[in-house]
């Protein structure tokens, strides 16, 4: 929805740290690419954490023919 005066769409509020408010969501491997790329220094959203753990989901099937022993949370 946008604003009536301005036509611009309305501020949205973020957290300092956005992946602390979705870790209810997370499953271990989340959680764990969120703490490596924290330690790293790269903070990301909790979006772009799951695209991350999605692919190193993909890439371990891939090279083992196995899935993940973690169950994905989605």
């Amino acid at each position: 929805m946008s604003d009536p005066t301005t036509g611009a769409a309305p501020a949205v509020e973020t957290t300092a740290n956005p992946t602390a408010t979705a870790t209810g969501q997370q499953d271990a491997l989340d959680k764990g690419v969120s703490a490596a790329l924290d330690k790293a220094g790269h903070g990301q959203s909790a979006s772009t954490t799951e695209k991350i753990s999605d692919g190193l989901r993909g890439a371990f099937k891939k090279a083992t023919g196995k899935d993940v022993p973690i169950a994905d949370k989605q």
